[in-house]
């Protein structure tokens, strides 16, 4: 795996931070408490997966539904 791959560019985090708003704001949590953490660590872990769709994202952090073949424990 190159560095590349790895590597968010300022469009996608400004899309991870409109999912995590969304997620704790739609949960009533606070981003920066405990439970928000947490929701973050899953968002990230989804994303570091290969889940890509701000939309999948959403639904995943606040459905509880996952793509097939993502274990998000």
């Amino acid at each position: 795996m190159r560095f590349s791959d790895l590597a968010i560019d300022d469009h996608e985090i400004a899309m991870l931070r409109r999912v995590h708003a969304y997620a704790c704001s739609l949960r009533e949590l606070e981003p920066e408490s405990e439970e928000g953490a947490r929701t973050g660590r899953m968002l990230f872990h989804l994303y570091q997966q290969g889940v890509r769709s701000e939309l999948a994202l959403k639904r995943m952090l606040t459905t509880g539904d996952t793509a097939p073949g993502i274990d998000t424990d």
